[in-house]
């Protein structure tokens, strides 16, 4: 059966659910998550955590910067370690990012950047993803794979639409700073 994106959802829980990665049997990672709401504007996120936390659980790794905070520092078109996102992958098990906004939210848009470090590791970017809030899916899907050079922001990451409203889509213009990035203008809000 095929997977209808709802209009506009609510909720206040985002969890993103993780299948499977590019090939890498290994890990799993990501540059960054953004996430708007319907007036345009970049939603207010409380927490953000995951299971696995991030590579550091593993022996030998202790202090790796590639850490879940890093999806939200704004900072995702990029090869450095200091913005990304790198966690055990074991197929079969379960992968998830949660997180929790400040205040119940009517989402608009969510792009996803997958993991850039370079060619060769792009294929440890997430592959099949769910978005569920508050328990229920609103996305179901595969998230484009990197391609290792921070040129442009659609060759590294993938958009979701909850909308098709034309004063929704003007806000979210306004607000989105790859939209004003990739079409000259500068400045956000």
């Amino acid at each position: 059966a095929l997977f209808h994106l709802p209009v506009l959802p609510t909720g206040q829980h985002l969890e993103v659910a993780i299948f499977s990665t590019w090939g890498d049997s290994y890990y799993v990672g990501l540059n960054g998550i953004e996430i708007f709401s319907s007036d345009g504007r970049p939603v207010q996120v409380e927490a953000i955590w995951a299971d696995p936390p991030d590579i550091n659980i593993l022996p030998g790794y202790s202090s790796d910067p590639r850490v879940v905070a890093n999806l939200l520092d704004g900072v995702n078109l990029t090869k450095s370690d200091l913005h990304m996102w790198l966690a055990p992958f074991t197929q079969g098990e379960r992968h998830s990012i949660y997180i929790k906004f400040v205040s119940p939210v009517t989402l608009a848009m969510v792009r996803i950047w997958n993991y850039n470090k370079s060619r060769v590791h792009a294929s440890r970017g997430v592959k099949h993803v769910e978005l569920v809030l508050d328990d229920k899916a609103i996305f179901q899907g595969v998230i484009k794979k990197a391609d290792g050079r921070v040129k442009q922001s659609f060759d590294v990451s993938e958009t979701i639409l909850f909308t098709d409203d034309h004063d929704v889509l003007s806000a979210l213009c306004h607000y989105d700073p790859v939209y004003k990035r990739e079409n000259g203008e500068e400045g956000v809000g």
